[in-house]
């Protein structure tokens, strides 16, 4: 009997706390539009913030995304398989082993894109009359264009296909002299020391817009290469292109778990760390602007509350004579603050929604400059990045942000005293 009574009691209780709160928000959203100018100007201030902060961070992403997809598919790819030793110490014996099983695993991984199996060693290439030390290497014809750029950056001639074949880089071929079609021999030390030897005939000459790649790389077939050098199935790296560039690390992590002893695989940021480090600088520069932008956002929404509390001393002194506690008092103008800190964070939202499927979709053209970027294998638009994650903490530090920020001016009412209070006018 006294349980079902009990229950009897709370549910009142309960409703009459669940209506209490319900006009206090209420009673918040109207006090904030007494002085609709200032909310809206204010609240405008939040919008532009979050406008610029969320299209500048997408416009951020995604020219990071560009940097990471242009300097690895140069050449160096995603992730690279390579024997433990020679990333540090190149040497024609530090293989991996048993190639072509590592390279049919890794094709049918989902994550991967393409896989191009390579070979490498410095050589001596000269016509008839001049000679000039460079970087052999030998690929697989038919892979090696979705890895590399450098197969899609031909000038003159084409793409190598089997064969005695040569593709050249353009400052090397004009340091020898040469063309498509003519021939030139290659001098270096195969596994076992001697001599290897080949005669090949220039196919075609590419140009990156990279002097060290384009005045010393020749690229050859990897079965020339096998046989000229005396390689059995091995290789001395394998590259990997990935769908997301953004898979590189956690799949690095678990080929690494996966390899045989002796083998290792490197990310992007181990093969190119220059490219990192540029990434990091041009992070931690936009943090400063971004903060400034903030604080400025901020000493608006200061502004506002400290108008708001020297209007309403006369407000306040009568509700503290009346017994309201000053901490409510400050909790309703915290609530105050939310409500004119989300009209912003939603007007903002709503305005660069259509600008951030712009920007993601068609990209921003680059006008004069996009000749410029399509020689450095770049996209001619720039275009915006999908990082949902720092994209959606923007409102959500803004918001908290406009709180902290608005709690420094009503600290005043707790220094209110009722009886000077009820004499301002």
């Amino acid at each position: 009997m006294s349980e079902a009574l009990s229950g009897f009691a709370v549910a009142p209780r309960t409703q009459i706390i669940r209506q209490s709160a319900l006009t206090i928000f209420a009673i918040a959203w109207r006090n904030l539009w007494r002085n609709r100018r200032r909310t809206w100007l204010t609240a405008g201030g939040v919008a532009f913030a979050v406008m610029l902060l969320t299209a500048s961070v997408s416009l951020q992403s995604g020219s990071y995304a560009t940097m990471i997809d242009t300097g690895t598919g140069l050449y160096h790819g995603h992730i690279q398989i390579q024997h433990e030793a020679y990333q540090d110490h190149p040497k024609l014996r530090t293989t991996v082993p048993d190639a072509s099983v590592l390279v049919a695993d890794l094709r049918r991984q989902p994550l991967v894109a393409a896989v191009a199996p390579r070979l490498s060693a410095y050589a001596l290439v000269s016509d008839d009359e001049r000679s000039f030390g460079a970087q052999l290497l030998g690929v697989d014809p038919d892979v090696e264009p979705r890895v590399s750029s450098i197969a899609r950056s031909t000038t003159r001639g084409r793409f190598i296909k089997g064969g005695s074949e040569a593709f050249i880089g353009e400052a090397l071929a004009s340091n020898l002299g040469i063309e498509v079609g003519d021939e030139i021999i290659t001098l270096g030390s195969d596994r076992e020391g001697g001599l290897a030897a080949l005669a090949l005939e220039v196919v075609g000459i590419f140009e990156t817009g990279l002097a060290d790649l384009d005045r010393a790389t020749l690229e050859i077939p990897i079965e020339t290469f096998r046989e000229a050098y005396g390689m059995g199935d091995e290789v001395h790296h394998i590259a990997i292109r990935l769908h997301q560039a953004a898979d590189s690390d956690p799949f690095a992590a678990q080929l690494n778990q996966e390899l045989p002893a002796g083998l290792r695989a490197l990310h992007w940021r181990e093969l190119l760390p220059e490219l990192e480090q540029s990434i990091e600088l041009d992070r931690v520069s936009s943090v400063f602007f971004y903060s400034i932008l903030a604080l400025l956002v901020l000493f608006s929404v200061v502004n506002t509350f400290i108008m708001t509390v020297f209007e309403r001393t006369h407000e306040f002194g009568l509700l503290i004579a009346l017994g309201v506690r000053r901490w409510g008092i400050i909790g309703m103008l915290q609530l105050e603050a939310l409500w004119m800190s989300l009209v912003g964070v939603t007007l903002g939202l709503v305005l660069v929604a259509p600008l951030l499927v712009w920007m993601i979709e068609f990209g921003i053209p680059m006008g004069d400059s996009a000749e410029l970027m399509r020689q450095f294998h770049m996209p001619d638009r720039l275009y915006g990045g999908r990082n949902v994650l720092l994209m959606g903490s923007i409102p959500i530090a803004l918001i908290i942000a406009c709180q902290l920020a608005a709690f420094l001016p009503f600290q005043k009412v707790r220094r209110i005293i009722p009886a000077d209070a009820l004499r301002v006018d």
